[in-house]
């Protein structure tokens, strides 16, 4: 079977009933995985429905690369409304599960309805079954597979939600192989909303590029490239916590304080403390870096094994929440992952209740715990307290916007969000990091735009006029010519989710993969030539859809791309901070790149160059003014 070949598979939940759409005549244009998923939620979802309706499609789709041995070609995207924005919701993960459910014939998944009770769908090298899972209510991640694994065989792979997301928690995620996430935008909530409790996948089919001696040595090409590199070399040994220290002087400590943390902190949480809880390491299918560590925490009767710790989580628990122990940082992301919650979000609105309860503004009610900074006990109980929406835990269950506006009074200061989406990044040092986060379609996150302009500095400056069109890459706290490296990066992160390949074969360094090497993978997997600037232009194209779904849905401008004001009015260590008047003149350097309007809108000769016709028509249907 070529990469080519494949079938949509759009699932009635209500009827439970399956119909197949052939995949082939969208490769073309959207690649596949996330922009097929974008562009059957633009058509078909609704407009305005809650985020958990069921009238609200939910999309599942492999890269167009899953399936072939393809350095990093591992990822699914899981897609449809967010819950914190109303705008357009957006996960990608890793794991087997992309390889298997691409061997199995199948690209993506529409799910569409609600099921009438729990149930699971099973995709056997293209045969469809549904089961009833009402032994699976409020199972955790591990019972869930556990016990779908005993009946169905161990050679299938699990994508499923937790209780968190039968529990329509917002923070709730989908989680893949028991330990591979699918985080931000409320996606295992949605899960929930539908009675989908997990998609379960088997294939044995053989995916083939239509020029195998031209792919093979693209992907060994590729593959030196990856080991030679000293970072990767450092990330094979760590896991993704791999970097020469937790944070610099940025972090988030309690709840974006503004404040350092103290040096002790930072050595009881360097990379080597964890490493001394590593016990082995798993790597996704055909990829050479090996993220994925195991930990052991724990006595030996009462031990756990923590999969795939996230350089998030040491921000998270350590700084956000100024936790200093390792294993307790490892058992607050084990009872996330049991759970099938986002840690981010978690974290985040814990810290935001601690700052509450630490200025006084939820002493008077008598069901608010009393919360302290670095009390690991209660942060572990307060996890499973949202994840099943337990007493205090049901507040939080809904980020922290939500819960601030519950509570009144002046607790919305505490609330560091964008968008509604609780927030992971610090925007203080880094412009391009700050712009890419805050004009982020699913809001608020690193993976669509975000930069580090440290690991691009020093490149030649034939590179970075290649990818960039500047000679050289200015301090991390200029603004000139940012806006110039997060369209770049916002294009290639939206092709690589297409094409199902990690992110982390670039890192944001340019000592790894770059678009010719992808464009060598496509080129031979597809025999057509498809060079670097075809497929950053699909990435335009996917980009592109995003924002035109939350323009069309939730009235996205230029508003919604501005950073929480936090790093405008708050300054890291009475320092830095943003500067309002420089980062607007940025933004519209940034809309002009995407040829935009100055309200972030993109106009009609933008749309048509991308071949989105159709997207001009549903601007127009919905009564809203192109230039």
């Amino acid at each position: 079977m070529y990469v080519t070949e494949g079938e949509i598979l759009l699932v009635d939940l209500g009827r439970q009933k399956t119909a197949y759409e052939e995949f082939s005549p969208y490769y073309r244009r959207f690649l596949g995985g996330r922009g097929v998923n974008q562009y059957f939620l633009l058509k078909e979802m609704p407009y305005d429905t809650p985020p958990l309706d069921p009238s609200n499609p939910l999309a599942v789709g492999a890269g167009l690369l899953c399936g072939t041995p393809a350095p990093g070609a591992s990822r699914v995207s899981v897609d449809s409304k967010n819950l914190f924005t109303g705008g357009i919701g957006s996960a990608n993960v890793g794991g087997d599960f992309g390889y298997s459910m691409r061997s199995a014939g199948v690209t993506n998944m529409i799910f569409y309805g609600r099921a009438k009770e729990l149930c699971y769908l099973v995709v056997d090298d293209g045969e469809v079954r549904f089961r009833a899972a009402g032994d699976l209510k409020l199972k955790t991640v591990s019972e869930t597979e556990n016990m779908i694994k005993e009946i169905e065989g161990d050679d299938f792979h699990v994508m499923c939600i937790g209780p968190a997301g039968e529990n329509l928690v917002y923070g709730a995620c989908v989680i893949v192989d028991g330990a591979r996430s699918a985080s931000r935008c409320g996606l295992g909530a949605v899960f929930g909303s539908k009675n989908l409790k997990a998609i379960v996948v088997r294939g044995t089919k053989e995916l083939i590029a239509k020029d195998a001696d031209k792919f093979e040595k693209a992907c060994k090409k590729c593959v030196e490239v990856l080991d030679s590199d000293e970072f990767n070399k450092r990330r094979k040994k760590f896991g993704v916590y791999c970097y020469d220290a937790p944070w610099g002087i940025e972090t988030p400590y309690r709840n974006f304080s503004g404040q350092v943390p103290p040096l002790e902190r930072k050595k009881a949480l360097m990379p080597e403390e964890f490493y001394k809880f590593k016990v082995d390491e798993k790597s996704c299918k055909w990829c050479p870096i090996g993220c994925w560590s195991l930990h052991r925490v724990g006595d030996s009767a009462d031990s756990l094994i923590v999969e795939a710790l996230q350089g998030n989580t040491i921000h998270n628990f350590g700084a956000k929440l100024d936790m200093d122990r390792p294993e307790d940082i490892l058992r607050a992301h084990y009872l996330c992952n049991e759970y099938g919650l986002d840690e981010d979000v978690t974290s985040n609105v814990i810290a935001w209740a601690i700052d509450c309860c630490e200025k006084g503004l939820l002493a008077s009610e008598k069901d608010y715990p009393k919360l302290v900074w670095g009390d690991a006990h209660t942060v572990h109980d307060l996890i499973e307290d949202i994840a099943y929406r337990k007493g205090f835990g049901d507040l939080l269950a809904e980020g922290c916007k939500r819960a601030s506006e519950k509570i009144g009074r002046s607790a919305s200061d505490m609330c560091v969000h964008v968008n509604g989406n609780d927030l992971f990044e610090c925007l203080w040092l880094s412009v391009a990091w700050a712009l890419g986060v805050s004009v982020s379609p699913r809001g608020g996150t690193h993976t669509r735009g975000g930069v580090i302009e440290e690991r691009l500095r020093g490149a030649p400056a034939e590179t970075l006029m290649k990818l960039f069109g500047v000679p050289s890459i200015e301090e991390p706290s200029s603004y000139i010519n940012k806006e110039r490296l997060v369209v770049y990066m916002e294009r290639l992160n939206a092709t690589l989710d297409c094409l199902g390949i990690c992110m982390f074969t670039h890192s944001s360094r340019l000592s790894m993969l770059l678009p010719d090497h992808y464009s060598m993978l496509v080129s031979a997997a597809l025999d057509q030539d498809f060079s670097a600037e075809d497929l950053l232009l699909i990435g335009e194209r996917v980009h592109t859809l995003e924002r035109s779904y939350n323009i069309l849905h939730v009235g996205w401008g230029r508003c919604n791309d501005m950073p929480p004001q936090t790093f405008m009015s708050k300054p890291l260590d009475g320092r830095y901070r943003l500067d309002r008047e420089k980062y607007d003149l940025l933004l519209d350097r940034y809309y002009d790149h995407h040829c935009w309007d100055s309200n972030g809108r993109p106009k009609k000769g933008a749309l048509e160059a991308l071949e989105l016709d159709e997207v001009v028509e549903m601007f127009k249907q919905r009564g809203l003014t192109l230039s």
